[in-house]
This record gives C-alpha cells, sequence and structure tokens, in this order.
C-alpha cells in the first residue's frame, strides 16, 4: 500500500513544510512521526532541525543553497514505498491526576450551559479518553492533545484570562491541554493537576513528549493537595505516573 504524499512549499530561506492535510487524528499523527523519521534517515547530512506537528513537517536546512539541489520527486518516489507500519510500537503512558471540584472548575458550568450536558458528563468524557500527545508548543512544555470527544467540543473563553495557574485543564475548541506554568489564556478552564509537567527544577525541565499516551484521572481536593505536598518533597518528579505501554 502507498503512503499518502504531503504538499510542499518553501516557507523561508532555509525551510521547508510538508503538509498531510488539515485533519487532527491519530493516522495523520503517524504519518508526520514516521516522515520525520524518514527525513532523518534520507537527508541527515542537510538537516539542521525538524519541527513536526499536527499534520505538518518543517524542516530547516544548514544553508539556502541546499533547497535549489535537492531532488523533491526522488525522494516522494521513495516516500511512496516507505513501510509505515510498526514504527510506533510502544509509547510511555502518563497519567495526570485532575481535580475537577471547586476552587478549579471555573469554566464547567458555563461548559455544561453551552453544550447540554452535566458536570458529571463532561468529566467521564474527559477522564475516559487516552489521549497522544501530538506536539509541544504555545508554552515550555504545554502538550497539545488529540481525540477529544466530539461532545466536548467548546468556544475558547470570548475574553482570555490575563492569568491561569500552573496546572490548569482546559478545552478550546476540539482540544484539551495542560497550562505547564501561569500564563494569559482563553481555554475553558475544568480542572487541575498537581503534577508539574514543566519544571525547571529538574534536570530535563520537560515531563511530556511528542508521542506520549496521557490518561486523566479524577482526584478529590484532599488526593490534589496529598500529591501536592508529595511533588514538592521528590523534586518535582512525576516519574511514578508513567508506564510503558504496547500501542
Amino acid at each position: 500500500m502507498e503512503n499518502n504524499l504531503p504538499e510542499v512549499w518553501r516557507t523561508g530561506e532555509r525551510t521547508l513544510r510538508f503538509s498531510f492535510g488539515e485533519v487532527i487524528s491519530a493516522e495523520i499523527y503517524k504519518s508526520v512521526h514516521t516522515f520525520t523519521e524518514f527525513l532523518n534517515a534520507n537527508w541527515k547530512h542537510f538537516i539542521e532541525e525538524i519541527v513536526p506537528s499536527y499534520h505538518t513537517v518543517t524542516v530547516f536546512f544548514y544553508k539556502s543553497s541546499i533547497l535549489d539541489k535537492l531532488n523533491m520527486e526522488k525522494l516522494l518516489a521513495k516516500w511512496r514505498s516507505y513501510k509505515i507500519d510498526c514504527i510506533i510500537s510502544s509509547a510511555r503512558q502518563v497519567t495526570i491526576p485532575v481535580c475537577y471540584e471547586e476552587p478549579y472548575c471555573e469554566d464547567l458550568t458555563r461548559m455544561q450551559r453551552l453544550i447540554g450536558r452535566a458536570k458529571d458528563e463532561i468529566i467521564h468524557l474527559h477522564s475516559q479518553k487516552i489521549y497522544t500527545v501530538y506536539m509541544i508548543g504555545f508554552l515550555p512544555g504545554f502538550p497539545y492533545l488529540g481525540d477529544l470527544d466530539p461532545k466536548l467540543f467548546v468556544p475558547r473563553l470570548d475574553k482570555p484570562r490575563l492569568k491561569v495557574p500552573k496546572g490548569t485543564i482546559g478545552i478550546g475548541g476540539n482540544q484539551t491541554g495542560i497550562y505547564p506554568i501561569e500564563s494569559p489564556g482563553g481555554w475553558n478552564i475544568i480542572g487541575r493537576t498537581p503534577l508539574e509537567i514543566f519544571s525547571i527544577k529538574r534536570s530535563n525541565p520537560f515531563s511530556l513528549k511528542a508521542g506520549d499516551r496521557l490518561k486523566f484521572t479524577p482526584v478529590t481536593n484532599a488526593e490534589y493537595e496529598e500529591i501536592e505536598r508529595e511533588m514538592k518533597n521528590d523534586w518535582h518528579t512525576i516519574d511514578g505516573f508513567i508506564e510503558e505501554v504496547d500501542i
């Protein structure tokens, strides 16, 4: 079976972008992930950096003159028959404890009104899924997660907040994510996690990476406070919430 060919266009003096469409899906992400590995294998000596996203792969080359010498036709012909299966066989699964109770769920009432569902149903729909971390961006360590249940799609706030606390779980449009640090933001706040998914107190500040699986699990206020205390006593590591799984 042949792989889908991406659209290609030049986005700067030293950059190319490959697009696999506009849809956010596990299948597109798999193509993006595999195409990134494919480019690394075939153009490694030309490439300074590769930046994958939901459905695009942006490539930064060492020199602008390299782009004029690339044989794009040959590369894409090779990609057509590249084996895309069995590339992603395992992943880390991170369990994120979330308190969906007051004072951490400022916009749950708004969501109930907009989508016509009870609080318990919203929490269930949000926490029953296993999400894929498609990319890290917007803020240091901010995970963009795919596969949000369509029943939870809700518009961003008309007026973004100036301060959203770190650990906040939000929904904006067809996406959900975690604010790793305090920042402005316009997503609907539905809960908060005591885990520090970004911390400069660790040798590696970033707890999550593209390709991780992520599962939200509801906790009470008391459980939230207990985990928060443990995090402070254990150098902010979340290793105890990570396991390796087959996919």
